[in-house]
């Protein structure tokens, strides 16, 4: 009371008023000075609420923002509602994301359709960075793509030896389709050496195989929902995106669940280490601690099965597509491809794993094609978990990342005139560095980057051996369509079928 009889109460609540609106000064003063003191990267001007969204529509998105960067330069920043992300488009840029400053962009952006199909982040390819995941990485690389797989290679000259018959019995002159078939012979491989010989070849109940996989991919690629955290589920309640989603996972999850269900209905112990396969070690992995007493979960082997559904296959199938396309629409490379083969297979009667080894020619080919035909275009998308600089400019936490895989393999300033052709022999001279990226870098690379491109060279060395491939219907090689169709794998549009002529 003595307080406000010295000090009239008009005077304490002027006072009060002044010292608040001083803060408010203050604080806007700041904030005006930090925003002064923020460097960031170049921006398409946004729209409210959907940011840059609308510059997506009309284009696949890896073309769309390719030529934006053009305009912005190799370090861009976009808006996708109300989520931001650093586009990159050169090599300096790439390198600096993926080896300098690859601790601190090493995690992945959370998305509803990657958290119900990992498990709730319990896979490799998705989630983002923590020892869990460390850890996942480490138990495939050992026992499914490591030496204690060598396996995978012995399966995959099996089912090349028995695609090759089949192929020498093809009636002549009737086109193959080589989408198909090098989809039954990845997934012949992939699926044995993971699920086992007798791995099932379609769900019992569902959508087929190929669906099952195609959907999950889809799901993986995030939703519209993600980007509008205020309104972003009901986004995708009502366009039925969350059905869909919800639908894809329980037909996943019943296949993985009767992969593993297989595997539980056998007695481990009695079955031969030449004869395990890749889930009948996670379930023994699960079946005791590890060396930090801890023992894989259901969970923990759901995920990694995931993952190998979903990254195994499909990715390697395109690769292949590819490959063969650019090899037959090219009269000239393949006949010094087929040089090279013969002249190293001589007058054995199929080609060998060491064979390739020797095959430089076979290499370049491979290379080109995953240069020009990035099976992701644009790298799963990479997190920001502290403030930094990228190229002088300053990115925050929480900012994502989109690599442009597809672009920085067809710029010209790297690659010169003839960037968008296809001319293996530049890798004569070209020492690639950060110059294309198709399997991402640092420790968010693709786990299969050594075992792919080995695969890969393998196939197409025995299709090249045994056979002269023409374009049916009377069309010249050169005509052969190419045009691209997907957004997170990209497919060739229309499927490829070559006629195979039997080489004598």
């Amino acid at each position: 009371m003595e307080t406000f009889q010295i000090f009239p109460s008009w005077l304490l609540t002027t006072t009060l008023v002044f010292f608040m609106f001083s803060m408010f000064l203050y604080t806007l003063r700041s904030k005006r000075s930090s925003m002064a003191a923020t460097k960031l990267p170049p921006s398409p001007p946004k729209l409210p609420i959907i940011g840059n969204l609308h510059k997506l529509l009309g284009k696949p998105r890896h073309q769309a923002l390719w030529h934006l960067s053009k305009q912005y330069g190799p370090i861009m920043q976009f808006h996708i509602g109300s989520k931001p992300f650093l586009i990159i488009s050169s090599p300096i840029m790439a390198k600096q994301i993926l080896k300098t400053q690859d601790h601190i962009f090493c995690s992945r952006p959370l998305s509803k359709g990657t958290k119900r199909l990992t498990y709730n982040y319990m896979d490799i390819a998705f989630s983002p960075q923590s020892d869990h995941r460390r850890e996942m990485r480490k138990i495939l690389m050992s026992e499914f793509l490591g030496p204690k797989r060598g396996r995978l290679f012995n399966q995959l000259v099996t089912e090349v030896e028995t695609m090759v018959r089949a192929l020498v019995l093809h009636p002549p002159n009737v086109a193959v389709n080589l989408n198909t078939l090098f989809l039954a012979l990845v997934k012949g491989v992939v699926c044995k050496v993971a699920f086992g010989n007798n791995y099932r070849r379609q769900p019992i109940n569902g959508p087929s195989w190929e669906v099952l996989v195609d959907e999950a991919l889809e799901m993986l690629g995030g939703s519209i929902g993600d980007f509008f955290p205020w309104v972003g589920r009901f986004i995708d309640q009502f366009s039925g995106w969350s059905t869909k989603l919800e639908t894809c996972f329980t037909n996943l999850d019943a296949y993985i669940e009767t992969v593993i269900d297989d595997h539980k209905n056998q007695i481990i112990e009695e079955v031969s280490d030449d004869d395990k396969d890749f889930v009948h070690t996670l379930l023994e992995m699960s079946s005791k601690d590890d060396a930090y007493g801890c023992r894989l979960t259901k969970e923990d082997i759901k995920a990694l099965i995931m993952d190998v559904l979903t990254g195994g296959v499909d990715t390697t199938v395109v690769t292949l597509v590819w490959a063969m396309s650019e090899i037959t629409r090219n009269v000239r490379v393949m006949q010094k491809l087929q040089t090279e083969i013969r002249n190293q297979i001589g007058t054995k009667q199929k080609v060998a794993v060491t064979d390739i080894t020797k095959m430089t020619y076979l290499k370049m080919v491979v290379k080109e094609t995953l240069r020009i035909h990035s099976p992701a275009p644009l790298l799963i998308p990479h997190e920001c978990m502290s403030r930094c600089q990228i190229g002088g400019y300053d990115v925050f936490p929480g900012t994502g990342v989109l690599i442009n895989a597809w672009g920085m393999g067809r710029d010209p300033s790297v690659w010169g005139d003839n960037a968008a052709e296809f001319y293996p022999e530049r890798f004569e001279k070209f020492e690639v560095d950060f110059e294309m990226v198709p399997f991402g870098g640092g420790r968010r690379s693709c786990p299969a980057m050594n075992t792919a491109p080995t695969t890969v060279e393998f196939v197409i060395a025995s299709l090249v051996y045994w056979f002269d491939w023409e374009v049916p219907d009377g069309v010249k090689n050169e005509d052969l369509n190419m045009e691209e169709d997907g957004s997170l794998v990209l497919r060739k549009k229309v499927p490829l079928c070559l006629v195979p002529n039997k080489y004598n």
